[in-house]
């Protein structure tokens, strides 16, 4: 299944990290509208680009993940958020689904996982990464 055209942000403080989600989106079929190091940077280019779906990091400078979630859930309430940690902690997982954001993938697992997520989010659902869904709370 190809992801084809969906309109994709990515926001990470570690532009390697950028460049290889990015990737992974695009061999998805996704286009890749802009990208974005912190939270507020997110914030301002989701205003002006409006993605569909946005990958975004958990902690970053400036305005870490669950912050800018918490604006852009309340301000462009339409936008698919996928949180991507390196954190593969449940607590995380279950407040991002507490917030209306619609997927939690680790990002050592970034490779299976991204594809799993943008569907399971794109169609209606969600997606937590089975590493989290396995771990004790």
């Amino acid at each position: 299944l190809r992801m084809s055209g969906v309109r994709l942000m990515i926001v990470d403080d570690d532009a390697g990290i950028r460049q290889a989600l990015g990737a992974l989106a695009r061999a998805l079929g996704a286009e890749v509208l802009a990208e974005a190091d912190n939270g507020q940077s997110a914030i301002e280019q989701a205003e002006i680009c409006r993605p569909e779906m946005m990958l975004l990091d958990v902690s970053m400078p400036v305005m870490g993940g669950f912050p800018a979630a918490k604006y852009l859930r309340e301000h462009i309430p339409d936008l698919l958020i996928i949180l991507v940690s390196q954190y593969n902690q449940k607590a995380y997982a279950e407040r991002a689904l507490e917030m209306g954001i619609r997927g939690y993938i680790i990002k050592s697992a970034a490779a299976r996982e991204l594809e799993p997520a943008m569907h399971a989010v794109s169609e209606g659902g969600t997606f937590v990464s089975p590493s989290i869904a396995r771990a004790a709370s």
